[in-house]
């Protein structure tokens, strides 16, 4: 079972973990007051313990510009059966990412650190680690896969710091630790100059 937007937040934030300003909607009249909360652009997307993969389902819009699209995207999620509600949460702009952990029968616990979209999906740019891991580990992880070039300035992108990625990595790895899951998804994570931020989570109990 996935577990719910509140209780995942609530955890997240115990680790100190960054996620976008949100807004959880439950009736289309609550639709102006996560706009008046987060401002344009804005992504807007299902809430559910039911759907692994929210695009699978038409579950996410992004880069909404203003209140009617807004409201007509609401609409269309909300038809969506098997949903909790609705999260609008502001647009985070940076290099892409994915982190997950798995519990692998041999080593218990593993970390995965790896490039975001199609990086992934095409080219399996990813790196592992079994828990606990330290900020030397992190490092090692995040130099191994191509996508850190994301990081270092590509074709006139932003530079950031590794550490931002490295405190984040251990970070995990300490919920990982302490909390008793099956397996969490964070895809993708935006990573900027301000941090790196988990813009979808998925917590399997």
């Amino acid at each position: 079972m996935i577990l719910g937007y509140q209780e995942q937040k609530e955890i997240l934030a115990k680790y100190n973990l960054k996620t976008p300003q949100s807004f959880f909607i439950e009736d289309k009249e609550q639709v102006s007051l996560a706009v008046e909360k987060i401002g344009f652009p804005l992504v807007m997307k299902i809430s559910s313990r039911n759907h692994l993969h929210r695009t699978e389902v038409g579950g996410v819009f992004k880069d909404i510009k203003n209140k009617e699209e807004a409201e007509d995207a609401f609409t269309t999620l909300n038809k969506i059966t098997d949903i909790d509600g609705v999260v609008a949460e502001e647009q985070i702009n940076g290099a892409e990412f994915i982190v997950g952990v798995k519990n692998d029968h041999s080593f218990g616990k593993v970390l995965m650190f790896g490039s975001g979209g199609v990086m992934v999906e095409v080219f399996n740019d990813l790196s592992f680690r079994v828990l606990p891991i330290k900020s030397e580990d992190a490092l090692e992880m995040i130099n191994e896969i191509k996508g850190r070039k994301f990081l270092e300035g590509f074709r006139g992108g932003e530079e950031v710091d590794k550490k931002i990625i490295t405190d984040f990595l251990v970070s995990v790895s300490l919920l990982a630790e302490e909390e008793k899951f099956k397996e969490a998804d964070f895809n993708p994570v935006i990573v900027n100059s301000e941090g790196a931020f988990i813009c979808d989570v998925k917590i399997i109990v």
